[in-house]
């Protein structure tokens, strides 16, 4: 299985999603943080670190720690979130490259199946396993669909609130 974690910032409010899912790019689990809306004094005190420190200290690392599936590898649209855990991955299109697996650098991986190339970058390496399977999902699913579903799934949760 694999994660895919996202925070957003929708109209003031930080909220970030975890979905993880199967080879076939179906749900396993979702988890979501309640919405949290800065104080004036918060955004003054922590300036343009906020958007960090909430985005890792407090929704990231809190979702990935509340996980019950706890994937291999979580793949996160927030190159920032990289830090949240040596298991997480930014991940990007690439304009080309090759089909199958290439490492460029420690932790950097570019993964092509069907004409669609991806960049991987993280703190760690991958084991063959794991860059096995996400080829495998590559060849079911578009690896950044599941980013617009947590899109749409955190603006229903800002907008119920």
């Amino acid at each position: 299985m694999i994660g895919y974690l996202s925070v957003k910032n929708i109209d003031g409010k930080y909220t970030g999603g975890l979905l993880v899912v199967d080879q076939d790019g179906i749900p396993q689990e979702f988890k979501y943080s309640e919405p949290i809306t800065p104080t004036k004094l918060q955004r003054i005190i922590y300036g343009k670190a906020l958007e960090k420190y909430l985005s890792i200290e407090i929704i990231a690392k809190t979702l990935l720690s509340k996980s019950e599936t706890k994937p291999a590898v979580i793949l996160t649209d927030n190159v920032d979130i990289v830090e949240a855990a040596d298991n997480v991955f930014h991940i990007s299109k690439a304009a080309a490259g090759e089909e199958g697996i290439n490492k460029i650098d420690e932790g950097e991986y570019m993964i092509g199946s069907l004409g669609t190339f991806y960049r991987l970058m993280g703190n760690s390496d991958l084991s063959e396993e794991i860059l096995n399977e996400i080829l495998s999902l590559s060849e079911s699913i578009d690896l950044l669909e599941p980013f617009q579903r947590l899109q749409k799934a955190l603006e229903y949760v800002c907008s119920e609130q």
